[in-house]
């Protein structure tokens, strides 16, 4: 029993992986000519290439409520549910896909972003309502004005403030994974939507933590290994050296940025006064 139980659980396992390097099946199933029944074009594949309607378009039935209830509830092969779930389950395979070229079934990353940003807002009040502010606000009192500023402007522009943040790492994962085994030709503006998907998988993940009361917060660095290994293909190993330095070299550019901007912003108060 304990041997049936092993072998359904790695069977289970290797579809699994399977489906997280390649979800999508392009193979053409039409052994036969197709009269299209929308625009009435005879063709053999998959899609009609005139309208673009489904070859298996048939005489409605219960699959045809169940795809109907997907679609409702935002779970087609385009939606931004389902976008969310691929990112949640193959984080750095659906990264490559997209950058790759494959972005028909992938929801924009960017509108993406915005969009979980508002459910983190949402999330946060709603957390703040139910349990109070479990925050130290009181860190920041008496602090210097641009650090009050800078905290009172990241909480109102959440998507903005997380997008700046990981711009920070686009240089240094250029830098240690450009030369990586599964993807050799990174570079800066991919390595922009790199960080788009990253930013949103932390806000997605804040998000849950804040209405479960759950601290999975602590995933997020998991996370980040998970996607790079998936998306670069380097070992454990060398990925979480790479990580390392990357995520060393971004902090210290952000140290850096924030120093000047708040020497910038205290001239200009100097100066105004």
């Amino acid at each position: 029993m304990t041997g049936n139980k092993n072998r359904n659980l790695k069977e289970w396992w290797r579809r699994f992986r399977a489906w997280q390097e390649n979800p999508f099946d392009y193979t053409n199933h039409s052994e036969h000519t197709i009269r299209c029944a929308n625009c009435g074009t005879e063709f053999r594949d998959n899609f009609c290439p005139r309208c673009g309607q489904e070859a298996s378009v048939g005489s409605i039935g219960w699959h045809t409520v169940r795809q109907g209830i997907l679609n409702l509830w935002g779970m087609d092969t385009r939606s931004l549910t389902f976008t969310l779930v691929q990112l949640l389950l193959r984080p750095g395979y659906l990264i490559r896909d997209y950058i790759s070229g494959k972005r028909q079934v992938s929801y924009p990353p960017v509108n993406m972003l915005f969009i979980v940003a508002i459910a983190n807002v949402l999330a946060s009040e709603l957390h703040k309502t139910l349990y109070g502010n479990a925050e130290d606000v009181e860190a920041f009192q008496g602090a210097l004005a641009f650090m009050n500023q800078f905290m009172t402007w990241a909480q109102e522009n959440t998507a903005w403030c997380t997008l700046l943040v990981m711009a920070f790492f686009i240089l240094p994962t250029w830098l240690l994974f450009r030369r990586a085994p599964r993807y050799p030709r990174h570079n800066l503006p991919e390595g922009f939507f790199l960080q788009v998907y990253m930013a949103t998988l932390s806000l997605l993940i804040d998000t849950v933590a804040q209405l479960t009361v759950l601290r999975i917060n602590i995933l997020f660095p998991i996370c980040y290994i998970v996607t790079y290994r998936q998306l670069f293909g380097y070992g454990l190993w060398g990925t979480l050296w790479r990580l390392f330095f990357c995520v060393a070299i971004g902090t210290m550019l952000i140290i850096i940025a924030f120093i000047a901007a708040m020497f910038l912003f205290n001239a200009e108060t100097l100066l105004a006064s």
